[in-house]
């Protein structure tokens, strides 16, 4: 099937009883962003199937290869998708989604508060921060652009002047995903009860492991920052898409999801983080089938703060970690290919030794998005991200500018 005709067809059914939007309005270029938050393991959504110390570092989580059960899906040379990602295959098919491997802040920041803050604002390492870069775009589009953010605190993303109204999202459930197990601790105190010197090794290790716990499960809390599960993107989706068919002047929108804090159990083809991972390809599905023929028009980007660690934790999940795969789903973007280098696993070309280095600026796709997707020119894009200059990494990522 044909790009145009796979846009046709989603068309369908998906926008029947919504209120046509007039010419002008057809003709202008809309951006939304899903932020999420947790820190998104790029390292399981898109596996590095040619990097042995990938299978080292993760013995227990590691995506198996594809052909194996639970394996990864074959994707791009030397690449797999997460077996739960597969509508993000079918989009990528159609050249619909395209897909940056190594994305980042400038420097590592592995605390939720602060990276949010920094890729929100556009301004990183500007600790007083007090508007977002979206607010900044807003009023560079047509005299009268609206925008929206959907979150229970207006985010630091959507403010300033003029500023994004904030609408608070109901009916979807929090992101929770919670670490200690009761019952799991109930039977192992039984088990080792009596058993003096090794009863008190067992026990001692418990209060700090516990301990650690409870940080751990604190640090969730506060990376979700309230918004509602990534399990509420297919229905948030429709809704969204409904809201730019409805509102001819909306250029705008934003919304966070949580649920990607993935420090406790992660899995591999199957557990916690596939069942987030399930959510997020119906969702991106959903948005391209609800968008229909307008998803032309449309850039819709998927960032997350950081990854999480190249190897896995004592708790079979991973710590915070520096790059992350970014997502553009649209009409105009230059779909079926990741965009930006891949700095590889080996051990030096680790960030820190540690993590996945960052490749590619998360400014980048943000000044491609401005540039040639939304047509502003460089002086814009200065006020959008001050004393940010585009590297043109990934100066392919759309197939041409806005006509």
């Amino acid at each position: 099937m044909k790009r145009r005709d796979f846009l046709s067809a989603m068309a369908v059914g998906a926008m029947g009883g919504l209120i046509p939007a007039p010419a002008r309005a057809q003709a202008s270029r809309r951006l939304v962003v899903f932020f999420l938050r947790g820190g998104l393991d790029g390292l399981s959504a898109l596996v590095p199937l040619e990097e042995r110390w990938y299978w080292q570092a993760r013995p227990s989580i590691a995506i198996p290869p594809p052909g194996e059960p639970g394996g990864a899906l074959p994707l791009a040379k030397g690449f797999g998708l997460h077996p739960a990602l597969e509508p993000l295959r079918r989009l990528w098919d159609e050249k619909l989604l395209a897909v940056i491997p190594a994305c980042g802040l400038p420097s590592p920041v592995r605390t939720h508060p602060e990276a949010q803050r920094d890729m929100e604002s556009g301004l990183p390492g500007d600790r007083h921060a007090a508007e977002g870069w979206m607010s900044r775009l807003l009023p560079l589009l047509e005299k009268n652009a609206k925008g929206l953010t959907l979150a229970v605190r207006p985010p630091l993303i959507g403010q300033g002047k003029p500023g994004l109204r904030n609408v608070q999202p109901t009916g979807y459930p929090p992101s929770i995903w919670r670490l200690e197990r009761p019952a799991a601790f109930a039977a192992f105190d039984a088990a080792y009860k009596g058993m003096d010197a090794l009863g008190r090794m067992y026990r001692q290790s418990q209060i700090t492991l516990r301990n650690k716990l409870v940080e751990l499960d604190r640090e969730i809390s506060v990376s979700a920052g309230g918004a509602p599960s990534v399990h509420a993107l297919p229905q948030l989706a429709g809704q969204v898409a409904d809201y730019l068919s409805k509102a001819p002047d909306a250029r705008l929108v934003f919304a966070a999801l949580g649920g990607f804090d993935a420090h406790f159990q992660q899995g591999a083809g199957s557990g916690r983080l596939a069942e987030a991972f399930l959510s997020l390809g119906k969702g991106m599905e959903a948005m391209a089938k609800a968008l229909g023929p307008d998803l032309e028009r449309t850039a819709v980007l998927f960032l997350s703060e950081f990854g999480r660690s190249l190897r896995e934790n004592e708790f079979s999940g991973t710590d915070n970690g520096y790059a992350t795969l970014c997502m553009v789903l649209g009409g105009g973007v230059a779909g079926g290919a990741l965009h930006g280098p891949w700095p590889g696993l080996a051990p030096d070309k680790l960030a820190d030794g540690l993590d996945l280095a960052v490749t590619v600026d998360f400014r980048e796709p943000l000044a491609e998005i401005a540039q040639r997707h939304l047509g502003l020119d460089r002086a814009a894009l200065a006020q959008i991200l001050p004393g940010y200059m585009p590297t043109g990494a990934i100066r392919s990522l759309f197939n041409a500018p806005p006509s």
